[in-house]
């Protein structure tokens, strides 16, 4: 793959995260251009609104862009951002450029046929973008499906300690009232036996004299 591919491939992967992930900031961004939406812009029409900017070779929404991308890249952790290729943003925009060329008396042609290659390459643009943004939504669905698993497990997991933790306090304190229980029948044995083994006493008699 060459250096120039690769650097379209970034650049189309920041600038799809970015629409994916901050579609407000770049909602506001184009604004600044003279963009406007009536409601809220889907992903696709932000795609596409950005993608055209960048083909008619606005420089300060291309910078702008790189700005916004390294801005909030640096604000996460998140591993598909990684090292942001200096001048992505700038590349695409790069590729939608019309070259100049002298006066000729083709000149004309030459000028359509540019035109012509700028538009073919903004919509394959906006396709790849596309593409992109549906497996990304499809890789973040799936994060999301994983780690609602992790969370139900992790509940599971807490609901099992917690239930092992009452029935072991359940059954100490069961222990603790048998052994409580056994106790007091001791206790209340041992007043039995002692008085059986008392002579009973009488009442009302006096005492037998004691034998000489």
């Amino acid at each position: 793959m060459s250096n120039k591919q690769s650097q379209y491939n970034q650049a189309i992967d920041n600038l799809t995260y970015l629409v994916l992930n901050y579609p407000k900031p770049v909602q506001e961004l184009l604004a600044k251009s003279n963009v406007f939406f009536q409601g809220k812009p889907s992903k696709e029409q932000l795609v596409n609104e950005v993608v055209d900017l960048l083909k008619d070779g606005d420089y300060a929404f291309a910078k702008a862009l790189e700005n916004l991308i390294a801005r909030f890249s640096s604000q996460e952790n998140d591993q598909f951002w990684g090292a942001i290729a200096k001048g992505a943003v700038g590349i695409i925009g790069g590729l939608f450029k019309k070259k100049k060329r002298g006066g000729s008396s083709n000149n004309g042609a030459a000028q359509a046929a540019a035109q012509a290659r700028a538009s073919a390459q903004a919509a394959a643009a906006k396709r790849d973008m596309e593409m992109r943004m549906q497996r990304m939504r499809e890789e973040q669905e799936g994060k999301r499906r994983e780690a609602e698993e992790r969370r139900r497990q992790e509940e599971a997991r807490r609901r099992e300690e917690e239930k092992k933790k009452a029935e072991a306090a359940k059954k100490k304190t069961n222990m603790m009232l048998m052994i409580g229980g056994g106790v007091v029948v001791l206790g209340i044995g041992a007043v039995v036996l002692m008085k059986s083994g008392r002579p009973p006493m009488t009442y009302g008699q006096p005492p037998m004299p004691m034998p000489r």
